[in-house]
């Protein structure tokens, strides 16, 4: 009802934009995560730039934690499908609608938050191609910091990774947990305080600005770097709700978009850095993994990669391949 609900109020705006150029546009922006995460709040911060710089004119509410009813891996046909103009996603979690935009995702393909970076150079191009081929617009990413393992016991070598019962968020993190010998259960963010709590999973697989927002001291004990993967979050909006702007305001919206890219990619290493600060002030363990135990999780993991990418095709092999020759 609620999406029903949307889609028509999305339907009766375009049509008001369409018979007066001056009338104020308004988008509701739905966002999984809660309010005072940096990804909200960064988006936050765009939406307040959009409205001074068109005078009020193009308005956007953020929508946070899930409110207005919508799951993670629905974003992407949410907007496409003009539920909502603009919304706020998880690429990895969109592989449902299209297998490239888990690319970044591939176990143990990028190794650092600068290859991150750099990853974006071959793949952006690629970005804009799907999501234009799903009618819409990828204004701009934020990523997110390391991936890591927090969980109830300590972890000296791959063994002691044996049958914990680890949450994962996508298939590719599902398969390495699998092949690291964990018991992997796939569970979307707002799942995940509720099985802790219920004690049907052992561990969770996320960044540090999560395991603030679960407060994790209050259920695990362990925190490890893993940077098994490397995930980022693209906010798009609809063709249709693009196109019935003005020139003047797709301008000042993309160049807002551009100038402020860099500095939500910036500020999720200072989160980072900040919050694994507060996880260890909530008596949490910051430990590390030995290099034998990196090295036989990313040999567990290759096999995996190099399966995922052929399943990928010809664009996504592409990509790697520059990437890598950078």
């Amino acid at each position: 009802m609620i999406k029903s609900l949307l889609s028509a109020a999305f339907t009766a705006s375009l049509m008001l934009g369409a018979t007066s150029a001056v009338a104020q546009t308004s988008w509701d922006l739905p966002l999984a995560w809660p309010a005072d995460n940096y990804i909200a709040e960064n988006e936050q911060i765009f939406a307040d730039e959009v409205k001074e710089a068109t005078n009020g004119d193009v308005v956007i509410t953020l929508h946070p934690g899930g409110s207005l009813g919508f799951k993670g891996p629905e974003m992407f046909s949410a907007v496409r499908d003009g539920l909502v103009p603009i919304g706020d996603m998880l690429l990895n979690q969109q592989v449902g609608e299209n297998k490239l935009l888990g690319l970044e995702s591939l176990p143990y393909l990028i190794g650092s938050f600068d290859e991150l970076r750099e990853f974006q150079k071959p793949y952006r191009p690629l970005l804009d191609e799907v999501f234009g081929a799903a009618n819409q617009k990828v204004l701009f990413t934020i990523p997110w910091p390391q991936q890591q393992i927090f969980t109830k016991k300590e972890i000296n070598t791959i063994e002691d990774m044996s049958g914990i019962k680890i949450r994962s968020y996508d298939k590719s993190s599902t398969e390495i947990f699998k092949a690291a010998g964990m018991t992997p259960v796939q569970l979307p963010w707002g799942e995940v305080i509720p099985s802790l709590a219920a004690g049907a999973i052992d561990a969770v697989a996320t960044s540090s600005p999560s395991a603030i927002d679960g407060a994790f001291w209050e259920f695990l004990g362990y925190a490890y770097p893993t940077r098994q993967t490397w995930n980022t979050n693209v906010v798009s909006v609809n063709l249709d709700a693009w196109n019935a702007l003005t020139k003047e305001q797709q301008d000042q919206i993309s160049a807002i978009a551009e100038e402020l890219e860099p500095k939500f990619w910036a500020a999720a290493q200072d989160v980072d850095a900040n919050a694994m600060e507060t996880l260890a002030d909530n008596g949490m363990v910051i430990g590390t993994l030995s290099e034998e135990t990196r090295d036989a999780l990313r040999e567990r993991a290759a096999p995996l990669r190099e399966a995922a990418l052929n399943e990928m095709g010809d664009k996504a092999k592409a990509v790697v391949e520059e990437f890598q020759n950078q």
